[in-house]
C-alpha cells in the first residue's frame, strides 16, 4: 500500500503510518464460540467474563492483531483470561471448539454466519470488545475512476450484505468518494 502498488485495501483498524488514511466500514464485535451442546450455549444470552472461568479457553497467538485487541480491552478492565490452548489461526480455534476441546473468544465475522450444525456464538459483555474494519488508502493518492466508483458503492453494499436489506450510502461513503477533478485526472 505505502509503496503505491495498490490504490486501496480493506483492513483492520488504522495504521500508524501518517501517509495512510483509514475510513471505517463496520465494527466487528468479539463473541464466544462454543458447541451447541456446551453449557455456555444454553444461556442463550450474553456471556460475562466471569462465566468463562473453569472452561478451557482457546485463543490465537500473541502476535495476532485480534489477540492484541482482546488483551488490551481486558487490561483496560483489569481482567484476565486463562488460556488453555493457543493456536496460530482463527480457523484452527474453531476446529478445536467443534471438536469439543474448549470455547473461543473471536471476532463474529470469523465465525460461521449460517446455521452451523455444531457451533453457536454468544455475545460477550464485560468487557465488550470489537475490531474496526475499513478502507485504507494513501492520503495524497488519486484514485482511478474504477476504484473511485467501487469505493463510492462499497459502504452501502457492505451494510446491505450485513443487514440483508437495501442500503443507502453512509456519511463515511462521502469521504471515500473521489472528487470530480480526481475522476477527470484518473
Amino acid at each position: 500500500m505505502a509503496r503505491g502498488e495498490v490504490e486501496f485495501g480493506i483492513d483492520l483498524s488504522a495504521s500508524s503510518d501518517p501517509d495512510l488514511q483509514f475510513t471505517p466500514l463496520m465494527d466487528d464485535p468479539f463473541v464466544l464460540a462454543c458447541r451447541r451442546d456446551h453449557p455456555l450455549a444454553a444461556t442463550g444470552g450474553p456471556i460475562r467474563r466471569s462465566e468463562l472461568e473453569g472452561h478451557r479457553l482457546i485463543t490465537v497467538g500473541r502476535t495476532s492483531g485480534n489477540r492484541t485487541l482482546l488483551d488490551a480491552a481486558l487490561a483496560r478492565s483489569n481482567l484476565r483470561l486463562q488460556w488453555f490452548y493457543e493456536v496460530t489461526h482463527l480457523s484452527t480455534s474453531l476446529g478445536l471448539v467443534e471438536a469439543g476441546l474448549g470455547v473461543s473468544v473471536l471476532p463474529r465475522l470469523a465465525t460461521p454466519q449460517d446455521d452451523h450444525p455444531h457451533l453457536t456464538t454468544r455475545p460477550l459483555m464485560e468487557p465488550e470488545v470489537s475490531r474496526s474494519i475499513g478502507v485504507v488508502r494513501r492520503r495524497q493518492s488519486r484514485l482511478s475512476p474504477t476504484a473511485g466508483h467501487f469505493l463510492e458503492m462499497l459502504p452501502g453494499e457492505w451494510r446491505k450484505a450485513q443487514a440483508g436489506a437495501p442500503a443507502s450510502p453512509s456519511p463515511d461513503a462521502r469521504r471515500l468518494r473521489p472528487s470530480p477533478e480526481r475522476d477527470a485526472a484518473g
